[in-house]
């Protein structure tokens, strides 16, 4: 059998990243994009807004920590790490107890500027 003269190094390993990193961690992945630990089982109702697996109960606990936690603000939840844990110290704690958690990612939305009352709407041109 010929011999070749490349030699191709195996690649690096590289270690998963650790599920349960701190906040300060977790911003600092990517400053555009907020990340919380919370409740795998949100999962479909922040990033389809499908409430259908979920009691009345866990519906009102995902909208309390949403309301309280972007108060003002608009935002939309973009993703929902696959890999998961079960943990009672996560960002939800006072509106779930310990449960299996991910790592959401969110990215806020400026809201509309406000229109001073009798303000007609720009033209928008074609």
């Amino acid at each position: 059998m010929p011999t070749t003269r490349f030699h191709l190094p195996d690649p690096p390993l590289c270690p998963p990243e650790p599920v349960f990193l701190t906040r300060e961690e977790r911003e600092d992945r990517s400053p555009s994009l907020l990340y919380y630990l919370l409740p795998t089982h949100w999962a479909c109702y922040f990033l389809h807004d499908d409430p259908s697996g979920l009691d009345e109960a866990e519906i009102a606990a995902a909208d309390a920590w949403w309301q309280q936690t972007f108060a003002g603000g608009h935002a939309s939840c973009v993703d929902a790490d696959e890999e998961y844990g079960y943990t009672a110290s996560h960002d939800a704690s006072g509106f779930c107890g310990a449960t299996d958690c991910t790592i959401y990612s969110f990215r806020l939305h400026p809201a509309a500027p406000a229109q001073p009352a009798g303000a007609c709407a720009p033209q928008v041109q074609p």
